[in-house]
């Protein structure tokens, strides 16, 4: 006898090109209208930040135990720049190519193309939060990056400053993680949700971008190999733009 989720997940995700046949497990995949591939996040716990044995750490990485209470589907890989012109059409990026990830948005701009694309596939799609980043780079994994503890690990999974010649990279050329994701070490830092942010744009908000920041979880092609560990996070003003600043986005299940 079918369970309610499949049958919920099957008639929500009729206007995608597949949908979950049976009780979904994690890393299935779906694809929307723009082809954007996402996989399933299940729920779940986990320990976020680092220990203080880690190399690289930082003060801003206090462990805790989180809880997932829903699950979620995730961009497989970074949203890249031919997705992004399809919905905001333009392309800001520095390094181009349609497989390449956008990158030299602002946190408002990510914002946009979110609230964008909501409005096309029907169905919310939003930045991650920092916790909800975090697990699902993790995947299950307790260590250093996604792939292990080492150096060479790390070069599996991800462009950093000592292998990536300076530049980005087409995405989904390393190796994935557990739950399928690409490119979650490395490549272009992605922007995050600032813990419960929405797309208001109301001057607390605005203020609060100038006071705090928002959360760029991942790492990047000019980043060391610290900066691209599953815990380490950064923060920038929301106006702020680089051209190794891009996003995933996550869509919330019904």
């Amino acid at each position: 006898m079918r369970t309610a989720l499949p049958y919920i997940l099957s008639v929500w995700l009729m206007a995608f090109t597949h949908a979950f046949a049976e009780d979904p497990k994690p890393g299935d995949i779906v694809t929307s209208s723009l082809s954007m591939k996402l996989a399933y996040i299940p729920p779940g716990q986990f320990t976020m930040g680092s220990p203080d044995t880690e190399p690289g750490r930082t003060t801003n990485e206090k462990q805790s135990k989180e809880i997932i209470h829903k699950g979620f589907l995730m961009s497989v890989t970074e949203v890249t720049q031919k997705q992004w012109r399809e919905v905001m059409e333009n392309n800001p990026s520095f390094f181009k190519g349609d497989g390449f990830p956008v990158e030299h948005i602002t946190w408002h701009e990510a914002m946009e193309f979110c609230r964008r694309l909501s409005d096309k596939e029907k169905k919310t799609f939003r930045l991650p939060t920092g916790t909800e980043w975090e697990y699902a780079c993790r995947a299950g994994t307790t260590t250093v990056y996604n792939t292990g503890l080492t150096l060479a690990a790390l070069s599996k999974s991800g462009w950093f400053n000592q292998n990536s010649g300076n530049r980005s990279h087409p995405v989904g050329l390393k190796q994935p993680n557990a739950w399928g994701l690409y490119d979650m070490h490395g490549n272009v830092s992605e922007w995050c949700a600032y813990h419960t942010d929405t797309f208001k744009t109301d001057s607390k908000l605005v203020n609060q971008e100038i006071e705090e920041g928002r959360d760029l979880r991942g790492g990047s092609w000019g980043l060391t190999i610290s900066d691209c560990r599953s815990a380490s996070r950064h923060r920038n003003h929301g106006r702020f733009r680089y051209f190794d600043l891009g996003l995933r986005v996550l869509c919330e299940m019904p």
